[in-house]
């Protein structure tokens, strides 16, 4: 079911070829690591091109004269609200380098 629900958003991306796009579907490939995320990116009723529109939606919103800005991170939590996603993504542990001697 991950791999179902990466491939549905990644031809999303595919579909729309917008920077904007390509930056959610791969905060959301990161974050689709367990059955429950992957049932969400693959409800019906979720789809890039809604939370794209609601990202432009809140640009324009903030928008000062030639220009609107919204942190990366306020981005990804506007994709994981929109989504339902709770859950972090699995931290990665790095290599002890003594560990290898």
């Amino acid at each position: 079911m991950i791999n179902k629900a990466i491939a549905k958003i990644t031809d999303e991306m595919m579909k729309m070829d917008d920077p904007l796009a390509q930056m959610i579907e791969e905060h959301l490939t990161k974050m689709c690591t367990t059955q429950s995320i992957a049932e969400k990116l693959l409800d019906p009723g979720k789809t890039l091109e809604g939370i794209h529109r609601k990202i432009w939606d809140e640009a324009r919103r903030r928008k000062k004269k030639q220009g609107a800005f919204i942190p990366d991170q306020e981005i990804y939590d506007m994709i994981d609200e929109y989504y339902g996603i709770s859950e972090a993504p699995p931290k990665t542990e790095g290599i002890n380098v003594l560990d290898l001697l």
